[in-house]
């Protein structure tokens, strides 16, 4: 009974929706990582080292 229940169920298809939301913009992230210029990730790595203020 519960079987044919769950088999009918729309709700269903909401965890799919979101495997598929997750694993697109996951892909376009990485993409995008990948294609980033050399200098800027070499900028963006020293962006903790560096100070801009002194600490008091």
């Amino acid at each position: 009974m519960h079987k044919e229940l769950l088999a009918q169920s729309p709700l269903l298809a909401l965890p799919l929706v979101a495997l598929a939301l997750f694993l697109t913009v996951f892909l376009v992230e990485c993409a995008r990582a990948l294609r980033k210029p050399r200098a800027e990730v070499l900028r963006d790595a020293s962006l903790p080292l560096t100070e801009d203020e002194p600490h008091e």
